[in-house]
């Protein structure tokens, strides 16, 4: 094993409440603007009207209300020599990029898949193999490790290992022993 491709939300970032279906109504728009089918700023200009609230003020508060997985970044941080690291985020570029910036993910990750960038989501297979190209790897040199069972479907089936994520405990519990012997 040579990658490890992560889920982001769920994974990476962890949600502390708010999440997008509470605070806007129209998950359709959000939806679109995260899969790349509607141009992002669309969905930034319905959250500014509806919150009367700037981009930067709403990208706070979004930020405000996740927080970073520190235990397993730090984890991370200390395989960094042995793997290379990539995520996939079915989200929002400028949110993601924030979040990128202000917990210097780049730091940990080489490859840093957005969906509403890419115009591709999870659980489209072309995703999972975008990030294995960006790492410089094939599906069989990687763990995708996921919060939703079908996500980690599909990088079974393009030949990846698999893990679902419960919580970093879980994952140390059962990835690091076979990290340890790579």
């Amino acid at each position: 094993m040579k990658a490890i491709i992560f889920d982001f939300g769920g994974v990476i970032a962890l949600h502390g409440g708010l999440y997008y279906v509470p605070i806007f109504p129209d998950t359709d728009t959000w939806h679109q603007a995260e899969s790349g089918q509607i141009p992002e700023e669309e969905l930034w200009w319905k959250l500014e009207e509806y919150y009367h609230k700037s981009t930067d003020e709403l990208l706070q508060m979004l930020l405000n209300e996740r927080k970073l997985n520190q235990p397993l970044v730090e984890f991370l941080k200390s395989k960094k020599s042995q793997f290379k690291f990539g995520f996939i985020n079915n989200g929002l570029q400028k949110l993601t990029e924030k979040m990128i910036e202000e917990w210097k993910l780049g730091e940990v990750f080489e490859a840093m898949i957005i969906s509403s960038k890419e115009k591709l989501s999870k659980p489209d297979p072309k995703i999972f193999l975008l990030a294995c190209e960006r790492l410089g790897v094939t599906p069989e040199d990687c763990l995708f490790v996921g919060r939703k069972e079908n996500y980690v479907q599909v990088a079974l089936s393009l030949g990846m290992r698999g893990f679902l994520y419960k919580d970093f405990e879980d994952f140390k519990n059962q990835v690091a022993p076979l990290l340890a012997v790579a």
